[in-house]
């Protein structure tokens, strides 16, 4: 008998433990702003876009006027990539094929912006600068989703 509850007993607890890490961690995803944009449920795009500006500035050297439109495209980009992500969620699975040609669509609009923006030699920097942006991402690293793949 005392086996028995015993074993009620483990379960209970593995079952409790596995729900609250899981409202642990639905709870975390909802907590916009509170950090520094990253990591997991900690999406601030402010705070992503200020690192992405200070990253592109130690490149292309942008003037104010330059960062005032650089950051506007990029905080752009984020609501609109925050619209399409939150539509993917209410969609389920959907069709990743059309949402990946979405994405493609949003980043090349982003691209001729920028080179709307930037001057010929700051444009010829920025593509380097996502050439290294997406070799770090694809070691593992963080490149920023201001910066997007071609």
């Amino acid at each position: 008998m005392s086996r028995i509850v015993f074993l009620l007993l483990v379960f209970v607890i593995t079952l409790s433990t596995g729900c609250d890490r899981i409202s642990n961690r639905n709870s975390s995803q909802q907590n916009f702003g509170s950090g520094n944009g990253m990591g997991p449920g900690n999406f601030d795009p402010e705070a992503m876009v200020d690192r992405q500006i200070e990253r592109m500035n130690e490149t292309l050297d942008l003037s104010s006027d330059q960062e005032k439109q650089v950051r506007q495209i990029l905080m752009d980009n984020f609501e609109k990539m925050g619209k399409m992500r939150e539509e993917g969620r209410q969609g389920g699975e959907g069709d990743f094929e059309a949402m990946r040609e979405q994405w493609q669509k949003m980043r090349e609009e982003q691209n001729e912006k920028m080179k709307e923006v930037l001057s010929e030699e700051q444009w010829e920097k920025y593509q380097v600068y996502q050439e290294e942006m997406r070799a770090r991402r694809g070691q593992g690293g963080q490149g920023g989703p201001g910066m997007p793949r071609q």
